[in-house]
């Protein structure tokens, strides 16, 4: 899922994923569907680690399996409280809960958010590995996975599918201080951090000229790669 900050991507994942009710208009779900939904931040519960959290969601799902198997891929530290984690450590954990039990519809918030290259190439090869068993991958992404297959766009207070186009070569650079707005040419998506910090996914053939901009305004870029 692609659009701009603000336009409701995350009001748009909380309906799919069914905790949120729609003020207008109805949301059909098919019953008995089990969901799996990491939001792009939660917060720490004081007096539980990682797995005891994770433990005491299986417990209120009444599900056997609590994710260990997916944190321990995603190298999600489960002994340590969950107060003491870094918000990327949170964010593997987050994962873990939303793919723990197979569930049929996965829908993820800014998924990569704080994750290395190694925990985004690990999480690509569990959302591949969920959407081939036949579950449902939803998320909107500031970096862009590449093992999505379809592409929704949400701008100007609609949806649409974005069939038919070719999606072009994008670069992620991430750095801090100024940033060209979101709005710029082959910006696809800025993501902003509280420190800050910021991450933007450009398309390839505009990610000189967003460097040259970031750089003229005075921000400190840290990191430019592929997406």
């Amino acid at each position: 899922m692609e659009g701009a900050n603000g336009v409701g991507k995350s009001t748009l994942l909380r309906l799919v994923a069914g905790v949120s009710v729609a003020s207008r208009g109805r949301v059909a779900r098919t019953p008995g569907l089990r969901t799996g939904y990491a939001p792009e931040g939660f917060a720490a519960v004081a007096g539980l680690t990682g797995g005891g959290w994770l433990r005491q969601l299986a417990w209120v799902r009444g599900q056997a399996d609590a994710g260990e198997d997916v944190a321990a891929t995603l190298a999600a530290p489960l002994e340590r409280p969950l107060t003491a984690l870094s918000h990327g450590q949170r964010q593997r954990v987050a994962l873990a809960a939303a793919l723990a039990g197979r569930p049929d519809v996965v829908v993820l918030d800014e998924p990569t958010a704080g994750l290395d290259d190694e925990a985004r190439a690990a999480l690509d090869a569990l959302l591949t590995a969920a959407a081939g068993r036949g579950a449902l991958v939803v998320c909107a992404d500031h970096v862009g996975l590449p093992a999505a297959t379809r592409h929704l766009r949400v701008a100007d207070g609609g949806v649409r599918w974005v069939v038919g186009e070719t999606v072009a070569p994008r670069m992620r650079g991430a750095g801090a201080g100024a940033v060209p707005p979101s709005d710029a040419p082959g910006v696809v998506d800025v993501a902003h951090g509280a420190d800050g910090s910021w991450v933007a996914l450009v398309d390839a053939p505009h990610s000189d000229a967003f460097l040259a901009a970031a750089l003229a305004a005075g921000a400190s870029v840290r990191e430019v790669g592929p997406a």
